[in-house]
């Protein structure tokens, strides 16, 4: 069966100099089919694993 689905990241808010952690969150549907390799900001700058 074939259902389109959405990936959300909520909003965080870190203070200067702390970690921030990204969660993305997958429809439980499709979250065994899923594995995410980048994150892509609203500017266009690209995160990945071995982004520093």
């Amino acid at each position: 069966v074939s259902q389109s689905y959405q990936v959300h990241v909520h909003d965080e808010y870190v203070l200067l100099g702390n970690t921030g952690l990204l969660r993305c969150l997958i429809p439980s549907f499709v979250s065994d089919f899923v594995i995410v390799d980048t994150w892509v900001g609203d500017d266009g700058t690209h995160i990945t694993a071995d982004s520093h």
